[in-house]
């Protein structure tokens, strides 16, 4: 008997083994071709499994079982007509019988562009629900339908982006996927660089070097893409599929994913990361468990920054226990005590559906998470979404609309540095096509039409002497109410500085510098329609040698115990100081006078100092940046006495001070919160409540 496997790849959400086609040169009998059909697909040899049940449908056409399977089949490979095709056979006579065929033929109408006849088929759906046996339809019925009527409430909207398939030179008639922008003119992506469909002689297979994704890099030369080779480094395999990387943010490490089956036939795919040392990217290594559980696929890694502490956040998509669909998008912060991740945290309801969510990538410019799924009203399939937010807190979802999404699906977003477009993966019809018109995911270009070239310059100067100040840095902050959170950090090599900023945002530009208190300025793209260069110089103000006092600071007689009014004072003075300039560490010092015991003056001042200190706690000052120290009447500024030896009560006043120095500086990200604890389980009550299909 000579068999042969046909060698062929798609993409929907997460990397998966060849899908081997079998084709049969002798007869079989349809029980043994039953048994075959079933293996192949407990196997994950779809098309094999496909080939089969047609064969099925061939000897017995009036089975609606086998029918039924190759319906499903064809969605799984993506092909939309055939599945149309053969899930409105089944529904001829048999939809009480078959209520999913229902609701799979206005899902692959919608597909093929069929909105109207797809609501048509929804409602009849709901007249069957009762006897659906999967409620993760019942769920999914309300925003299929919702996502009918989108196409005919997007129709008069003006395009806000151009999108085109990449060159062939990029595309090939394989899966070309997983864009990573490096520059404008750099794109480094994933694919299977084969240009045919290719036959094996299936003997041969289990010794065979069979081909496998890897990276490659494209380059812009004039208008055009081109092809370039392989990424250098050790980031490919010849054995092991690799893809979906995202850098660090100082892009010194590069998280990608491998993907190999299991002895159960489940593609299980985890993160790596490879580290930049020089010039040199370091072996990948497996991440820990705790990423990477046991049995689970993780994979899509993209990375954020927290508002809070400045620290990485590792977005990445699970199956794991927890998984409110077929995939969710989970979240593990940064610990820079520890040097590692933390456990991983679902991204909540108003991110992950009981549909799909996959392909996220996360503009920290904008603190807006991209992603798709087909778990929210859609224009058909995977569409893309974006959520301001981070963490389990979002704003809702926003569907991107025509024509970032099509009717098939659409993912893998990710925005160039420079954010006037991007790249998007999809099937849509008019990509490059191997084994029918929707089989096979191409990168497509976009450029927005409606891009506005917002730049904000400026210098950064001595305040009292105007001088440039070189090798300043600047932080970037989005306000968004009370809130402010991290948008991008730059190094000034000069006094002169240029921000590019994005439309319709308030924004802190904060400078800082050693030997300087840091100052900021704020600037505004609100209500901006057209291209425009705004002009902020910011000043920044010696530190001094000198003990600064905080005048007015007084305690209750006799006492420790702050009164009313000085607390109103730190509130406006030292804790304005310490959040403006996180990373000092401060000597809170307290002086009496002489009146009184020395070793009572000392201990009222320490007490006095520590006062202080842990009122500053009670607003969120880390006490590791406070010391408390009390001088007693060791250092009096001025004399106690005149010179006639008459007691001067002004004088007095002068020296019953507080006062503060700098005397050194801490990473902010190694600031321990005392209520992090607290604030995170806060943010995970909301979650509790909420019911999946929300």
């Amino acid at each position: 008997m000579l068999r042969y496997i046909f060698i062929f790849s798609f993409f929907v959400v997460s990397l998966k083994g060849y899908s081997q086609v079998s084709l049969e040169i002798d007869e079989k009998k349809e029980g043994q071709l039953k048994n075959l059909a079933k293996e192949a697909e407990r196997t994950g040899e779809i098309y094999l499994s496909l080939e089969y049940y047609k064969q099925l449908v061939t000897l017995a056409p009036a089975n609606v079982k086998n029918q039924y399977k190759v319906a499903e089949l064809y969605r799984y490979t993506r092909n939309y007509t055939e599945a149309e095709k053969y899930y409105a056979e089944v529904c001829k006579n048999n939809s009480e019988k078959y209520p999913d065929a229902v609701f799979y033929l206005a899902t692959m109408q919608k597909a093929n562009g069929k909105h109207k006849e797809a609501k048509d088929h929804l409602a009849k759906f709901k007249k069957l629900a009762k006897d659906v046996s999967d409620e993760r339809l019942k769920k999914l019925y309300k925003t299929e339908l919702e996502g009918c009527d989108l196409p005919d409430l997007m129709k008069d909207s003006v395009p806000k982006a151009i999108v085109s398939t990449m060159s062939s030179s990029i595309n090939n008639p394989h899966i070309d996927f997983s864009p990573i922008p490096v520059s404008e003119k750099e794109l480094i992506f994933g694919s299977l660089r084969e240009k045919e469909a290719k036959f094996y002689d299936a003997k041969s297979v289990d010794t065979m070097k069979l081909p496998v994704r890897k990276f490659y890099v494209g380059e812009k030369q004039d208008q055009d893409w081109k092809f370039k080779g392989e990424l250098e480094g050790p980031f490919n395999s010849k054995d092991i599929n690799v893809a979906n990387g995202t850098f660090s943010l100082d892009r010194t490490k590069f998280y990608f994913t491998r993907c190999e089956q299991n002895w159960q036939y489940k593609t299980i795919c985890k993160i790596y990361v490879s580290e930049k040392k020089g010039n040199t990217w370091s072996e990948p290594i497996v991440m820990d468990e705790q990423i990477n559980m046991s049995g689970y696929t993780s994979t899509h890694p993209t990375m954020g920054r927290g508002t809070k502490k400045n620290q990485e956040i590792l977005y990445f998509v699970s199956d794991r226990p927890g998984t409110r669909g077929g995939l969710d998008i989970w979240y593990s912060e940064y610990d820079a005590r520890k040097k590692s991740f933390k456990a991983p945290k679902n991204a909540g309801s108003k991110i992950n559906t009981v549909g799909t969510e996959t392909t996220p990538f996360y503009d920290v410019k904008t603190k807006t998470l991209y992603y798709s799924t087909d778990g929210k009203a859609n224009i058909g399939g995977l569409d893309i979404f974006k959520a301001v937010g981070e963490l389990n807190a979002w704003e809702p979802s926003v569907n991107l609309g025509y024509p970032i999404n099509s009717n098939a699906d659409d993912l893998d977003f990710a925005l160039k540095t420079d954010a006037k477009g991007g790249f998007i993966v999809s099937n849509r019809v008019g990509g490059q096509s191997l084994y029918n018109a929707t089989c096979c995911d191409d990168i497509y270009e976009f450029v927005y039409t409606n891009f506005l070239e917002l730049v904000c310059i400026g210098k950064v100067l001595d305040k009292k002497t105007k001088d440039c100040i070189e090798n300043a840095k600047l932080s970037v902050y989005i306000v968004n109410g009370e809130e402010k959170y991290l948008s991008e950090e730059i190094t000034v090599p000069n006094c002169d500085y240029k921000i590019q900023l994005r439309p319709g945002m308030d924004y802190i530009i904060e400078a800082g510098k050693n030997d300087y208190f840091n100052n900021s300025v704020t600037v505004s793209t609100k209500g901006i329609k057209k291209s425009d260069t705004l002009r902020k110089n910011i000043e920044l103000e010696n530190i001094p040698a000198q003990p600064i006092v905080i005048p007015h600071l007084n305690y209750e007689f006799n006492s420790a115990q702050l009164t009313f009014d000085s607390k109103a004072l730190l509130d406006t003075t030292l804790l304005v100081l310490l959040k403006n300039n996180p990373d000092i560490i401060l000597e809170l010092s307290s002086h009496t006078d002489n009146k009184g015991t020395d070793a009572y003056n000392m201990k009222l001042s320490q007490k006095r100092a520590e006062s202080v200190v842990n009122y500053m706690a009670t607003k969120g000052i880390d006490k590791t940046r406070l010391t408390p120290k009390g001088y007693g009447e060791t250092k009096p500024v001025v004399p106690n006495e005149n010179k006639d030896g008459s007691d001067n009560p002004e004088n007095r006043q002068i020296n019953r001070r507080t006062e503060f120095k700098i005397i050194g500086k801490i990473d902010p990200s190694l600031i321990r919160y005392d209520n992090d604890e607290a604030s995170e389980k806060e943010q995970e009550k909301p979650e509790e409540k909420k019911s999946e299909d929300e």
